[in-house]
């Protein structure tokens, strides 16, 4: 989907609006969250067994399509700025893992429509970091060693340190980013896998969010 910059200072209110507005009420989304919620439901009727997820490490290498909400280029507005990411977790208790993550992403700094009427923009590099928990269900249910599929309920807390220049919207420095939701992961063989997570996002704009991409345990 694509929106034409108008080069006015209406442009950053109204436009921003909207396009939140259709991130936001996305069915793709919607559906993705409606399936992870059934799985959750369903593996209740599993028999319970031993958790593998104390005092194991867990590597992600992940991409989301959509993660930086606005994106303008050659004078089009689109909705999304690819994000890369790697965390590193590891399991403390038998359903519950912490770790870090380190994350790239571009991202559009308008000019500030108070200092100037023309509708003004630079496309920057930002880096993403922070601390992340994954509170794994299985465990309660499976509690096979080495079980091929991972549930778990997500938070990620931490920041993305944005270079815009001065009188740039959003600003220059750490802005506070947190994220919340659930993932899915499936192993094939004892070592490596894929997963799918999806989440509700909060920086200086609220979105939904997927993200996808390599799992690795040992």
């Amino acid at each position: 989907m694509k929106w034409l910059a108008e080069k006015s200072s209406n442009f950053p209110g109204e436009t921003v609006i909207q396009i939140t507005k259709s991130i936001t009420n996305s069915p793709i989304m919607k559906k993705l969250f409606l399936f992870l919620l059934l799985s959750i439901c369903s593996l209740t009727i599993l028999p319970a067994q031993d958790s593998s997820i104390k005092n194991r490490w867990n590597i992600k290498a992940g991409y989301s399509p959509n993660f930086s909400g606005l994106a303008v280029r050659n004078g089009i507005i689109r909705t999304m700025y690819g994000n890369y990411r790697i965390e590193a977790n590891y399991g403390v208790t038998k359903f519950l893992e912490t770790g870090i993550y380190l994350g790239y992403s571009r991202f559009t700094s308008f000019r500030n429509p108070i200092s100037s009427p023309e509708f003004e923009y630079k496309n920057l590099n930002t880096p993403y970091f922070g601390l992340s928990w994954n509170f794994h269900l299985l465990p309660f249910f499976v509690k096979k060693p080495d079980f091929p599929i991972d549930l778990y309920l997500l938070g990620r807390y931490g920041g993305a340190y944005y270079t815009s220049p001065e009188d740039y919207i959003p600003s220059r420095g750490l802005h506070f980013e947190c994220s919340h939701g659930v993932g899915l992961s499936g192993y094939f063989n004892k070592h490596v896998g894929l997963f799918v997570e999806g989440s509700f996002n909060q920086l200086h704009y609220s979105l939904w969010n997927v993200r996808g991409g390599l799992t690795f345990k040992f």
